[in-house]
């Protein structure tokens, strides 16, 4: 769910590193459908140039970026949580 949320709005940032000139422009197709479960959504990256060219820039690669970006701005975060924590630490917290 979260994945499906996020996708279409954050996936334009990738469009300098999946689409190059002449279809520099990056868009987010989202095709719904229904599906024995009920209804699935798909998010396609697609790079659109000026006179309506198109380069099928899939899911997959972009998908693994951004949530690769992810993961490294969580382990940023707990390492700075981290080394903060044990500086603020007293002497005698160290002890026990």
């Amino acid at each position: 769910m979260i994945s499906s949320v996020i996708w279409p709005g954050q996936a334009l940032y990738l469009a300098p590193l999946f689409c190059e000139q002449p279809t520099g422009e990056a868009v987010v197709v989202s095709d719904t459908y229904a599906s024995g479960d009920g209804t699935s959504t798909d998010f396609t990256l697609y790079c659109v140039g000026d006179r309506g060219q198109t380069i099928d820039a899939g899911w997959l690669r972009p998908f693994l970026l951004l949530w690769g970006c992810y993961a490294a701005a969580l382990a940023t975060v707990v390492v700075v949580v981290a080394v903060f924590s044990r500086k603020t630490a007293t002497p005698e917290q160290h002890s026990l």
